[in-house]
């Protein structure tokens, strides 16, 4: 009879939310500008609710989602109206075992607070829900390409590079230089805007907005369950599915309710009260039941992941102990190439060059070279791409520091060779020792470096990181 009464209607709405879920998802493809917790929240979990509203849309608009006891003697016109009309007034739930007053206006006012109001628009409740889970990713895709750096791009780029690394690696000759062009190099270059940490910092607000976002949707359950103690709720719902207790002791989404309309008669007006059975309520208890969980345990991973990358993006140690891990993974590479290009095991006609690692340039490359945005980004390469890429794309990047502070480099390899110089003339059967020699300040260029025998230190402060960009 009801879905008799639907008909045409029903099927459209049921289409309309499924064209609706499609394209929504359609709209939300996988990109390489984000990790596995960002996709939790923007991709899979609004799937998960499209999913959920196309099934609780079925049920409602093609099957039969309420069914109320009327007169036997009554006609199938005045049946379809009962379901109708507390289809979409709300019904209200009482025990069994409790009185009803018979009084309407005090009916009215006492069983107010038991009123069962959300179950006509959980489909739509879904597919808000699934929309504000998409709000950071959109947040994030809008604004992250207004710093001039296309990221999704640049890991694309680094991803595809992952299979010429892996085929450089089985061949030996292929130089590393060769393996990632200027072109891929320069995308890298950090934006201006923020000093460099323009892009970094949307990625911490973004994932701000996904926590926030979850306790929103805690909020949102709370309004549309009518229940203020819905964060104790969810754990109770699991409770009672667990044990097995049935919903006519806890009154958690109940099957039976009771509705109370009115019937003019000419100048008489008659109220009536039916008993209901809300089919979709068993659905709709499964459902619930499992997105608290899943809202909660989803909260868990985006807070860590959170606080993970805000520690990543604020602690300069952090920055620089990333950085330095795959500096010292290229130069132990190169150092092994090396060795066996000049034991005559390597093939090709060119020698392989060892990374020089200058350990006190090395704030200064990660700092005012990279930045914070260029950390970023080899955060996510390293996530999309694998470690290997990272390693030549550092590599790469540290050559190019070199060539555009040669003098600092100089400077190091100098004072580097005076000092085993010193330690070697010094050493062994002399009795005397060479005294420590001053600082000397030398001035190149307005930059000012501070040089000490045998170990040179760069004074950082009073350089600008517009020399090392």
């Amino acid at each position: 009879m009801w879905a008799g009464g639907m008909g045409a209607v029903g099927r459209t709405d049921m289409y309309f939310h499924a064209t609706l879920a499609r394209t929504f998802i359609n709209a939300l493809s996988l990109r390489g500008d984000d990790d596995f917790i960002d996709r939790l929240n923007y991709y899979y979990t609004p799937i998960m609710l499209s999913v959920a509203c196309l099934i609780i849309s079925a049920k409602q608009y093609g099957g039969t989602p309420i069914e109320c006891w009327v007169n036997p003697h009554s006609r199938e016109s005045m049946e379809e109206y009962i379901e109708s009309y507390c289809w979409i007034q709300n019904t209200y739930w009482v025990p069994m075992y409790e009185n009803i007053p018979d009084d309407h206006t005090a009916r009215e006012g006492s069983l107010k607070e038991k009123q069962i109001g959300y179950y006509q628009w959980v489909p739509f409740i879904l597919i808000a829900e699934a929309l504000m889970f998409s709000v950071p990713c959109i947040f994030w895709r809008l604004l992250s390409w207004q710093s001039g750096l296309n990221i999704q791009h640049v890991i694309n780029a680094a991803c595809d590079s992952q299979a010429i690394v892996d085929q450089a690696d089985k061949q030996k000759d292929t130089p590393n230089s060769k393996l990632f062009p200027r072109s891929m190099i320069s995308k890298i270059k950090c934006t201006r805007i923020l000093a460099g940490h323009y892009v970094s910092s949307l990625y911490v607000i973004t994932k701000l907005l996904y926590a926030l976002n979850i306790v929103l949707q805690f909020v949102i359950l709370n309004a549309c369950l009518k229940n203020s103690d819905y964060l104790l709720f969810g754990f109770q719902v699991l409770a009672d599915l667990y044990a097995g207790k049935p919903w006519t002791e806890s009154g958690h989404f109940p099957r039976v309710t009771l509705c109370d309309f009115e019937v003019r008669y000419l100048a008489n007006l008659n109220r009536y009260t039916v008993q209901c059975a809300l089919l979709i309520n068993i659905i709709n208890e499964k459902v619930f039941a499992f997105l608290w969980l899943w809202y909660l345990i989803l909260m868990l991973f985006t807070t860590i992941s959170t606080m993970l990358w805000i520690s990543q993006t604020l602690l300069v140690a952090e920055k620089v102990d990333y950085v330095t891990k795959f500096m010292q993974i290229a130069q132990s590479s190169d150092s092994r190439k090396e060795f066996k290009y000049m034991n005559g095991k390597g093939s090709g006609d060119t020698p392989y060059s060892v990374l020089s690692f200058a350990p006190h340039l090395l704030d200064r490359f990660v700092l005012h070279f990279l930045r914070t945005d260029g950390v970023f980004i080899l955060r996510m390469m390293a996530n999309h791409a694998g470690d290997l890429v990272v390693v030549q794309i550092v590599r790469s990047l540290w050559r190019e520091f070199r060539e555009r502070n040669w003098r600092e480099f100089a400077e190091f390899e100098e004072m580097k060779d005076a000092g085993a110089a010193l330690r070697g003339g010094g050493g062994g059967h002399s009795k005397h020792r060479v005294p420590p020699q001053p600082a000397v300040m030398m001035q190149h260029n307005h930059r000012f470096v501070t040089m000490s025998n045998p170990v040179a230190t760069v004074m950082s402060d009073s350089i600008k990181s517009d020399d090392f960009s």
